[in-house]
C-alpha cells in the first residue's frame, strides 16, 4: 500500500479578503504546512517598507524571488510527502499553474480556491487595520487593493470560489466537498 497522496491548497484572492484567516483554519484542520507571500515577504527582505505598489519591496523583481522561493518550498515539502496550503493574490495564471505542475509531479492533490469578499467588507477589514496601528504580515491597503483588481486574471484551472462573507463553517464545508471530490478522483 503506497503513500497517501499530499494535499495542497492555494488560495488565491484580491488582498483584504480573508486569505491569511482562512490558510490558518486549514491548515490546522487538515495539518499542513502554511505559506503565505506576506510571511516569504518578510522572511526574505527584512527592511521591507511600505512602498509603493510596483516599487521597494513590492517590486516585479521582488514579487518574483517571492513566488520562486514558494515554488522552492512547495516542491521540498513535497518531496517529502508534506502537503501545504499556499496563502497569497496569485494573481496571474501562470503562478496558479505553475502551483499545479509541481503538485502533479508529486502526484499531490490540488485544489484552487478562489476566495472573494465584498468591497464593504475588505475596505472595513482595511479601515480595522489602520485603526489597530498593529503590525501584521500583510502591508495591504485600499490603493495595493485597486491595483491588484486591475491586474488579477480569471482562471481556466478548476477551482472553487468562497465568499469569506458567508458562514465560515459553509465555506470550510464546502472545501471539504472538493478535498474529498478530488480524492475520490485520485483512487
Amino acid at each position: 500500500m503506497g503513500r497517501r497522496a499530499p494535499l495542497v491548497i492555494l488560495l488565491a484572492g484580491l488582498p483584504g479578503t480573508g486569505k491569511s484567516t482562512l490558510a490558518r483554519k486549514l491548515a490546522r484542520r487538515y495539518r499542513l504546512e502554511h505559506i503565505s507571500t506576506d510571511s516569504v515577504r518578510k522572511r526574505i527582505f527584512r527592511d521591507v517598507k511600505k512602498n509603493s505598489f510596483g516599487r521597494g519591496s513590492y517590486s516585479q523583481r521582488q514579487r518574483n524571488v517571492v513566488y520562486d522561493t514558494i515554488y522552492f518550498v512547495l516542491y521540498t515539502l513535497l518531496k517529502h510527502g508534506i502537503g501545504s496550503v499556499l496563502d497569497g493574490t496569485f494573481y496571474q495564471d501562470k503562478l496558479r499553474s505553475k502551483v499545479g505542475r509541481i503538485c502533479a509531479r508529486f502526484d499531490a492533490k490540488f485544489l484552487l480556491v478562489i476566495v472573494e469578499a465584498p468591497e464593504d467588507l475588505i475596505r472595513k477589514r482595511f479601515e480595522d487595520r489602520a485603526k489597530r496601528n498593529r503590525r501584521t504580515l500583510s502591508d495591504a491597503d485600499i490603493k495595493v487593493l485597486e491595483k491588484y483588481r486591475t491586474l488579477f486574471e480569471s482562471t481556466n484551472l478548476p477551482h472553487i470560489k468562497v465568499n469569506m462573507a458567508d458562514d465560515h463553517y459553509k465555506t470550510l464545508e464546502m472545501i471539504g466537498n472538493a478535498i474529498s471530490e478530488r480524492s475520490s478522483k485520485k483512487t
